[in-house]
């Protein structure tokens, strides 16, 4: 039997939010519609009091019964993530991630005052939890715990600016890796530092028009909307990469990387 997606969705809220210990439940990313099979996966952000043990999580898989193709408990435990739960609905991939309301609120505000200025492991990036929460679609919030945190989040603090601009414009005035790649001719050497290059010019370029960076997918849409950005920004940067892909076009790549890293440099000094 086959379910409709959003309607398992619905029940599988109202299941979770049963649970005692949880205070808020979130989606992130686009719910209208929800994705298909191969079209993305569905995270689902649960915020408690304290993390329901293993039996109540298992009870609650067992209870979607046939709605869902799969389900597995504690897929990953503990870090970025939470702890992890797993459900596959009608084909799509469907994660349950529990964090406490505690830890959530420490780390925002640990965010916030600028102390995680950089990706960590695997290229998390903590700032974009802040994008994440700011943006998130509350489906339950008893608390309004979730409301309030967007309140808090809609408001970027200049403090957080200042930081994570001057560390990214910083990291950026280190070009030993990038010539070195380019009296070489190295196409895979430069394919790196350039790849480094270009994370923290974007973490800058956001910081700088006051946005959470959310991390390296669909950079370009933001970038679009920007107000302050070197001319032509987007188009340069592909323009960037596609010429640091042959070894007749490094240098031509790297001097137009150059020149917009000194543009952006002078926007923010203006």
């Amino acid at each position: 039997m086959v379910f409709d997606t959003d309607k398992v969705i619905d029940i599988l809220i109202i299941n979770i939010s049963g649970m005692s210990e949880v205070q808020s439940i979130g989606i992130s990313g686009s719910i209208t519609p929800l994705p298909r099979a191969g079209e993305g996966d569905i995270d689902i952000f649960i915020y408690c009091d304290m993390i329901p043990n293993y039996e109540k999580r298992q009870a609650l898989l067992n209870q979607m019964g046939n709605q869902i193709q799969e389900g597995k408990i504690n897929i990953f435990e503990g870090g970025h993530w939470g702890i992890g739960d797993f459900m596959l609905i009608n084909g799509v991939e469907t994660w349950l991630m529990y964090f406490t309301v505690t830890d959530t609120v420490t780390d925002v505000e640990a965010i916030l005052n600028g102390e995680y200025p950089d990706k960590l492991d695997n290229y998390y990036y903590p700032i974009g939890r802040c994008a994440m929460l700011k943006n998130i679609n509350v489906l339950f919030d008893q608390c309004d715990f979730l409301d309030d945190l967007k309140k808090r989040l809609s408001y970027y603090p200049d403090k957080l600016a200042k930081i994570l601009i001057q560390y990214h414009l910083d990291e950026l005035k280190d070009t030993e890796d990038l010539e070195r790649a380019v009296v070489r001719k190295d196409v895979l050497f430069y394919h790196f530092a350039i790849d480094i290059a270009i994370d923290h010019f974007l973490q800058s370029l956001f910081a700088i028009n006051r946005a959470y960076f959310p991390s390296r997918k669909r950079t370009l849409d933001f970038i679009k909307n920007f107000n302050i950005k070197p001319e032509g920004c987007t188009e340069k940067l592909l323009q960037v990469i596609k010429l640091g892909g042959f070894t007749e076009g490094i240098e031509q790549s790297f001097a137009l990387w150059s020149n917009m890293v000194n543009e952006l440099i002078k926007l923010y000094n203006i």
